[in-house]
């Protein structure tokens, strides 16, 4: 399939609808570009919802920080070599 569109000054350009329609990008979507030697490449990226247990909120963090601060400044800390143990860790302390 063939479309064309023109770039403007700023550089953007509109994907026409026909090419939307069948990559099936929304508006808000995450796009790609990748250079092939001559030709650029667009692929709508699949961004995957974080699982509400995997982060924290923003009071989490918050509390997270001010936590961690405490420790470095009394040097009462724990080094990980795990991510996940040190995630658990971190979720008990905010408990």
């Amino acid at each position: 399939m063939r479309n064309r569109a023109v770039v403007s000054n700023r550089g953007t350009v509109t994907i026409p609808d026909a090419i939307r329609k069948m990559a099936n990008i929304r508006p808000g979507d995450l796009v790609e570009f990748e250079s092939q030697q001559d030709n650029v490449v667009l692929r709508r990226l699949m961004v995957k919802r974080a699982d509400e247990e995997e982060f924290m909120n923003d009071d989490e963090w918050q509390e997270f920080d001010r936590l961690v601060k405490k420790q470095i400044a009394s040097k009462e800390y724990t080094s990980y070599e795990d991510l996940n143990e040190a995630k658990r860790h971190s979720r008990r302390l905010l408990k």
